[in-house]
């Protein structure tokens, strides 16, 4: 074997690691206040989905298609809506979260 066999591999693992190396992009956990004195956290991961602490019960939410210029979020029976600093929540059965604003 000659140095450019040897260095060929040694330099595309040295690359493909370096890639593994970069760290992503850290979440970004928001707390709403809303209507009736209610409360809830959410953290908007980097790579679209959420998650949702809310009645003392945490739930991952995974983001879906939404009407007009907001997000929607859902798990089940609970359902996030988010446009800007606004947010909704329905939780089937259990009450809804409305004219909330992310705090600051």
């Amino acid at each position: 074997m000659n140095t450019r066999t040897i260095a060929l591999p040694v330099l595309l693992i040295a690359t493909l690691l370096a890639g593994c190396a970069q760290t992503p992009p850290a979440a970004r956990p928001v707390a709403y206040a809303c209507d009736a004195g209610k409360r809830f956290s959410v953290t908007y991961h980097p790579w679209g989905d959420a998650s949702i602490e809310i009645e003392r019960m945490r739930f991952a939410l995974m983001r879906e298609a939404a009407d007009g210029g907001g997000e929607r979020y859902a798990c089940g029976a609970l359902t996030l809506w988010r446009s800007g600093d606004t947010a909704r929540v329905d939780m089937q059965g259990a009450g809804q979260y409305e004219n909330c604003r992310a705090s600051r």
